[in-house]
């Protein structure tokens, strides 16, 4: 065996992909980064709150400590809250309307229904933390925003994210709602501070609210692209799926001509096998029978044996033939259960109530009445589903001497004038086969009774 260089294995094992590991398709980049974008609008925000709030609260503990607190409250006319009030209101308001966000965005399946109630609650919560910093600070409505577009679903929803950020924005306007709900503007709390300290707390205000503008619609492209992307996406997807329907509604056609022709190719070869060769046998027995009937009636008496034996064998490579043909259920139960499971299935897929009475129990029947038998029950039942738009049908066997009753009654919208179609044909020719009768009736509904001649005991 060839021995492997070392520096070959080692190449080959740094080339080798970890076990375990996947490569993130550009979709799930896209949606990671989206998700890094909104936690980092949550952290400037949590720190722009943390800041706006701080300053104020640290404005009144210094007017306090120097002793102006007389000559603020002249300026403001106003008693403003206290320190720790503004913080907990700013803060802990902040960090319920993230929880509230979460949560709504979460509502899906049967807790759809919750997503308006975490959504006023959202917007309660936001509320409550831009009041603790007297509307010094809108940039929560981007939050609410990034919120409602990342969660957002139908178009009831779509018009009450536009309501709730209008809203908001109205709502946290200190220029618009400030003055009557007796705010302090934030300039009245940089007053207190020096006023180099005042330009370096404007300025870091400035960058958290730039910063938290920048977030947002780099946030917004994504999400909008994103969405493109997705829409693009389920329009290939329907059209590949619209190409395979007309491929497979392509081969469902071939296939059922090609079966078609495999079982008329298959019945003419058992045709040809069974009864072709049966006959002419039979043809040929008969006409010899005739020509000696005269000259040696013995002889064509025994001829007469020959050709009833060939007739037997006949009938009976017939019979197996058409055993092939009988219901794959007939072949897996009993003529009973097979009956039920039909029935069962039958309403189970059209949603109606089928009722079985059974007053012949148990079934013993040759395989050509059970197969008649089946087939009666099923297309009386069909019938009553596809034509009579029936939604209670009650189905009863009974036997009375040798005569075996099928009784199939719906509560359809029935027929007057009864004009036997493909399916009463199909019935009464099967029947006939047994020398059974056929009789339907329209009143309240549809009736079909089968009378068949029932060979009770025979064993052949």
């Amino acid at each position: 065996m060839e021995r492997m260089d070392g520096s070959d294995e080692r190449n080959r094992m740094s080339t080798a992909a970890p076990v375990g590991v996947r490569e993130m398709t550009q979709g799930e980049k896209r949606e990671s980064l989206i998700s890094k974008l909104q936690i980092g609008i949550y952290i400037v925000n949590f720190i722009a709150v943390c800041f706006v709030s701080g300053v104020m609260a640290y404005a009144l503990w210094s007017v306090v400590g120097r002793m102006e607190a007389g000559e603020f409250l002249k300026t403001v006319k106003v008693r403003p809250w206290k320190p720790e009030q503004m913080i907990g209101f700013s803060v802990f308001g902040y960090i319920a309307f993230v929880i509230f966000g979460s949560l709504s965005r979460k509502c899906e399946g049967e807790w759809e229904e919750l997503r308006p109630l975490f959504l006023e609650a959202e917007i309660v919560a936001c509320i409550a933390s831009a009041a603790g910093m007297n509307l010094a600070y809108n940039g929560l409505v981007l939050v609410m925003a990034a919120d409602m577009m990342r969660g957002e679903r139908g178009g009831n929803q779509k018009l009450m994210f536009g309501l709730s950020v209008v809203i908001l924005s109205t709502i946290l306007d200190f220029d618009l709602v400030g003055e009557r709900f007796s705010m302090i503007s934030w300039d009245v709390f940089l007053a207190v501070f020096e006023t180099d300290m005042q330009a370096v707390l404007k300025s870091v205000r400035s960058i958290l609210v730039s910063t938290n503008l920048v977030l947002f619609i780099w946030y917004t492209a994504l999400v909008i692209q994103e969405e493109y992307r997705e829409r693009e996406r389920i329009q290939s997807l329907n059209g590949q799926l619209e190409l395979a329907n007309r491929k497979l509604k392509s081969y469902a056609i071939e296939a059922e001509k090609n079966a078609e022709i495999r079982e008329r190719n298959r019945l003419a070869r058992e045709i040809h096998d069974t009864l072709g060769h049966a006959l002419t046998g039979i043809i040929a027995g008969v006409d010899a029978a005739v020509m000696m009937m005269e000259i040696a009636p013995d002889a064509a008496k025994k001829q007469l044996e020959k050709v009833s034996e060939v007739a037997r064998e006949g009938m009976t490579d017939v019979r197996r033939s058409m055993n092939s043909l009988r219901p794959d259920a007939l072949e897996k139960l009993e003529l009973e259960d097979a009956i039920q499971k039909m029935l069962k299935d039958m309403g189970e897929t059209a949603k109606v109530e089928i009722v079985f009475h059974d007053q012949v129990h148990p079934f013993r029947f040759h395989e050509d009445e059970e197969e008649v038998i089946y087939r009666v029950i099923q297309e009386a039942t069909t019938n009553a589903i596809r034509h009579g738009k029936a939604s209670y049908i009650d189905i009863g066997i009974s036997k009375v001497d040798q005569w075996l009753t099928i009784a199939v009654k719906d509560n359809g919208c029935g027929c007057p004038d009864v004009k036997p179609g493909f399916g009463l044909k199909h019935m009464r020719e099967r029947l006939a086969m047994l020398n059974g009768t056929l009789e339907c009736s329209s009143e309240s509904g549809f009736l079909i009774v089968a009378n068949i001649p029932i060979r009770w005991g025979e064993r052949n």
